[in-house]
């Protein structure tokens, strides 16, 4: 029988780009009765960063998340260690383990060594206990976005949609593998990777998940038709979430409509679709299908519906420019050069799909980028309208666990 666990931890975003070890650390020390009054993130990063393991070089790495969580947790809690298995099997079954005994939400290293998130939840196709053929669904997680909403509460916008992030999201344990937890060599000498979480102490008593075979739906030798993705999508939110009520809940309220197409800028020959799940009233839900062979990769839910606009390659791109050029006035600054640079609309041209890549201006593949370019100079709009010229990646910064 299929197993759900959800803490119900709440969303927080993160106050400045690289914060995201003290989001996590907010959310994990509320969860467990920390009042918010404690939890300001200028205070936790800087205790975080001052316990960082010597010379990591990192913003915030386990060793400092592990001391904030031990020193400010409540009396009658359970610690957290640093675990840094070298298969991601081991790390995945750690998280589990911690979900299912102690009802807590882990803290894992994601998008190599980017990016710390929350894992408030997990679905198991039969209860993970001692001696269980388990195989991992799904994870919910928290993916904190880069949205100053100090002071916060737990009654503040965060995880509302947009700019203020995602509270629910759903991915699948395949992308869980293939796309969030790749790991990061963050001091093994033999140079192997390591899958980095802030858990129990606890040594798991459950075994490795099991092996499932890959699901896919199309060959891969063609984008996959709209309509295709539609289907796929909600075949897998069947498999997938047909037990889970708060997802039934909001589903049975929309239907799917005309899918977003997504270029991955960081894997090469990699698209997918999202599906949004709207009303008259708007967007409440995106369903994320990959563009190529079919495959359901999750779900994420609004708190409320976020209106939808006409999306490029929707509309001619004649309009598409003309909403460039009304937004910026013609004009954008270019920061890093200390220049700007002028619109003119017969030298504007778009991407016929959307861009996404892990980065500080979008961490969820749910807030994708409509990709303009100048000449060479890219511009990208994030799907909730922001722009920016320049995204900051990993491979840009050169810093680890943001």
């Amino acid at each position: 029988m299929v197993w759900i666990k959800h803490t119900g931890c709440r969303y927080h975003t993160q106050d400045t780009g690289y914060y995201c070890s003290a989001a996590c650390s907010m959310m994990v020390l509320a969860e467990i009765g920390v009042p918010y009054s404690q939890l300001d993130q200028d205070d936790l990063y800087n205790d975080i960063h001052a316990h960082n393991a010597a010379s990591s070089g990192w913003y915030g790495d386990p060793y400092g998340i592990r001391y904030v969580l031990n020193n400010r947790r409540p009396a009658g809690t359970y610690g957290y260690i640093a675990s840094l298995p070298t298969t991601e099997e081991e790390g995945s079954r750690k998280i589990v383990h911690t979900l299912h005994k102690y009802g807590v939400s882990p803290i894992a290293l994601v998008f190599g060594c980017a990016h710390w998130i929350v894992i408030p939840g997990c679905i198991t196709d039969v209860e993970p206990v001692s001696g269980a053929n388990y195989a991992i669904n799904g994870f919910w997680i928290h993916n904190s976005v880069a949205e100053d909403n100090e002071p916060h509460d737990a009654t503040d916008p965060c995880g509302s949609g947009g700019v203020n992030g995602t509270g629910n999201e759903y991915v699948t344990y395949n992308t869980w593998q293939d796309d969030y937890f790749t790991g990061c060599n963050y001091n093994n000498p033999d140079g192997l990777k390591q899958y980095i979480t802030v858990v129990d102490p606890e040594p798991p008593k459950i075994g490795l998940p099991r092996h499932v075979p890959r699901e896919m739906l199309a060959d891969g030798r063609r984008i996959i038709e709209r309509n295709q993705a539609i289907e796929f999508s909600m075949k897998g939110i069947e498999k997938h979430l047909a037990k889970d009520e708060r997802v039934n809940e909001i589903l049975r309220k929309n239907n799917p409509g005309k899918p977003l197409l997504v270029k991955r800028l960081d894997r090469l020959n990699k698209y997918y679709y999202l599906v949004p799940h709207q009303n008259s009233e708007g967007v409440r839900a995106y369903s994320e299908v990959d563009a190529r062979y079919g495959e359901f990769m999750g779900v994420s839910l609004l708190e409320r519906n976020i209106e939808r606009k006409a999306m490029p390659r929707v509309l001619p791109t004649r309009f598409i420019t003309r909403r460039l050029m009304r937004q910026t006035n013609g004009r954008i600054e270019l920061k890093a050069q200390k220049r700007a640079l002028k619109l003119f609309p017969e030298a504007v041209s778009v991407s016929p799909t959307m861009v996404w890549t892990p980065c500080q201006e979008s961490y969820s593949p749910a807030m994708p980028f409509y990709l303009y370019m100048v000449g060479t100079t890219p511009i990208y709009v994030r799907i909730d309208g922001k722009i920016f010229t320049e995204l900051t990646t990993v491979f840009t910064t050169g810093l680890k666990g943001d």
